[in-house]
């Protein structure tokens, strides 16, 4: 489960002046139209569009012992760089370090702006302030200007974090910033600090404290859940900071029970526009995640001119059983949008051979979550060996209210707050299971639809453009509205037809017809009668309700004994047990009719293809 050989690299200490087509067993890289196995990028309009020169995401750990009593700096370094490198899949490209008596700052570095530059963690000379961030911070540039920051002394989008920290102190740092982060800053001595994670919790950040008092933070659970004493999911949207513990700076004014959403979708394409085209930063190869999905077609729509600006191959990645809704739209919308396409195709057996792989890098033992996890580790694998970033179509339906359940929303006030409390488990759902399965390759996702302005925009929209009131294309008359159909009407006449009306579907249900059935068949095969009928008094805390539930449980804490607490639950064992509305899509196991997906693809009978 290890990670990969990597180089150690010093902190950047810094003064105040100062593809060919691949055939492997059960997976397969189908290659279109243009056959460059190295794709071209253009430094230079890259640049001219405002990019970092280097930006980067990787995996973070900090150290604090603000009791001054048990740290010991030479000997630490070992224990910190080691517990660091459990990460090192976040952060194949480098390692650094920077310490004093009593504290200490690791990083493990995958370097997608200019490679050979960007060593964290990054340090102030004159001050001795320093930081290490995971993530991206898209809106630096314009942070710089607009409060007159010192001039950089690196290329970096990180180094933002202590500009802004030393000008405005940490209450002025995270809320001012666009992007996908979680960092920490330490001052000179290590007697205070300042943690934060983005808006909605895109990067992970977690936090410990041992028994002793050392404060501990790491970007995934397997760094410190052996060290610590207590362990927390450091909340999306806050800040922390020793005097000030815990801190809530994102509070938008749609997320309360008193608002109520006017506008309408003519400003939403331009939001997101500008968000796919601030999310292209890069100096290395990048792509597309299509999964033949209306989201995924979306972004690929909007990226297609910026890919041609940049002078570069169009690359695209899609995962599914031969056959899939997935694979035959994502087939159409590479030919439509002129992708160098690639596929991995998995059978079901495969995939239950890389379950312990996936629950070890996921940090989970919640079955919906896991179920969606399975695609996306083949679909990661496949695309780290092309490309180290991608967009991706995360977001959108808890933003339009995408998934099937939201059919029998009864009101708009009800759609709203069902869009309310599913966007507050992005952290620990889709964020989780995007990051974690890009990192576990040392593949970088970003996520457009969940962008601050582009947030913002959508879920100030009136829910009355979102209730869903019909399937498929919608009648003359405006009846008839499918899911989506607010964000589908923005882009009629640019998606093909079958792509831009098909039925949503989740990350694990696309990708087969039946292998769900199948795989949730193998599980049950691993956990006798016997432990099943012990299940709740072997695990008080989220008790499985399954054979598959448990085996799942089961590999979880081989790992992380104990960390069981307090990882996230679906009430009612899915996403939609939790609407205050009864359910007819789903139940604990997934969605009733998968058939459904299929609809307008070719694929199946469409006479057979229930509602």
């Amino acid at each position: 489960l290890g990670g990969h050989n990597q180089p150690t690299n010093q902190p950047t200490m810094l003064a105040a002046k100062s593809l060919a087509t691949t055939t492997t067993r059960n997976a397969r890289a189908n290659v279109r139209r243009r056959t460059s196995s190295t794709p071209r990028i253009s430094r230079r309009s890259y640049r001219s569009n405002g990019g970092a020169l280097n930006a980067q995401c990787c995996s973070i750990l900090a150290m604090f012992d603000f009791k001054k009593q048990r740290f010991e700096p030479a000997s630490f370094e070992t224990t910190v760089r080691e517990h660091s490198a459990r990460m090192r899949t976040r952060g194949p490209d480098g390692s650094g370090y920077h310490g004093g008596d009593h504290f200490a700052l690791a990083h493990e570095r995958l370097a997608i702006m200019d490679p050979e530059g960007g060593k964290q963690p990054i340090v102030y000379e004159t001050t001795g302030n320093a930081v290490v961030a995971n993530g991206e911070m898209y809106n630096f540039r314009a942070l710089q200007k607009e409060h007159s920051l010192p001039p950089s002394l690196t290329g970096s989008d990180s180094e933002v974090v202590l500009q802004l920290y030393e000008k405005f102190g940490p209450a002025g740092v995270a809320d001012k910033l666009n992007g996908i982060f979680a960092f920490v800053v330490a001052n000179k001595d290590g007697t205070d600090c300042l943690a934060a994670r983005d808006h909605c919790g895109i990067k992970p950040l977690y936090m410990g404290k041992t028994d002793a008092g050392d404060v501990w933070f790491a970007s995934e659970l397997k760094a410190i859940s052996d060290t610590c004493d207590e362990v927390m999911e450091f909340p999306a949207g806050h800040y922390w900071t020793p005097a000030t513990g815990l801190v809530k700076y994102y509070s938008p004014s749609w997320d309360s029970d008193d608002a109520r959403p006017s506008n309408d979708t003519s400003n939403v394409r331009a939001v997101l526009q500008e968000a796919v085209r601030e999310q292209c930063m890069s100096d290395v190869p990048f792509g597309l995640l299509l999964s033949g999905g209306l989201d995924s077609a979306v972004v690929g729509t909007l990226l297609k001119p910026i890919v041609e600006e940049m002078d570069m191959p169009f690359w695209s990645f899609t995962v599914g059983q031969e056959g899939s809704p997935d694979i035959t739209a994502a087939r159409i919308m590479s030919e439509h949008l002129g992708t160098v396409h690639h596929e991995y195709q998995f059978t079901t057996e495969e995939a239950f051979a890389a379950i312990p792989k996936i629950i070890y890098h996921l940090e989970t033992y919640e079955p919906e979550l896991i179920r969606s996890a399975i695609p996306n580790f083949f679909l990661a694998k496949l695309t780290s060996s092309k490309v180290k970033m991608v967009l991706t179509g995360e977001g959108s339906d808890e933003l339009f209210g995408g998934y099937l359940y939201f059919r029998d929303a009864p009101d708009t006030q009800a759609f709203h707050k069902e869009l309310r409390r599913i966007f507050h488990h992005l952290h620990n759902v889709n964020c989780q299971r995007a990051d974690r399965m890009t990192m576990a390759w040392g593949l970088e996702g970003r996520v457009p639809f969940l962008d601050r302005n582009v947030i913002e925009e959508v879920m100030n929209v009136d829910p009355s453009y979102k209730m869903i009131t019909g399937l498929g294309v919608p009648n003359a008359d405006g009846t008839g509205r499918p899911e989506k159909c607010a964000l589908r009407e923005l882009f009629n006449g640019e998606i093909p037809e079958s792509v831009l009306w098909r039925t949503k579907a989740m990350q694990c249900e696309g990708v087969g017809m039946d292998w769900v059935s199948n795989l949730q068949a193998l599980c049950a095969e691993q956990v006798s009668d016997e432990e099943m009928a012990a299940a709740e008094t072997t695990y008080p805390i989220n008790p499985p309700h399954s054979k598959e539930e448990l085996f799942y449980r089961r590999l979880f804490e081989e790992h992380y004994h104990g960390m069981d607490k307090f990882v996230h639950v679906w009430e009612g064992g899915c996403r939609a047990g939790g609407a205050p509305w009864e359910n007819e899509a789903y139940t604990r196991a997934g969605l009733k009719n998968t058939a459904q997906l299929a609809r307008g693809l070719g694929i199946l009978d469409e006479d057979a293809v229930a509602a």
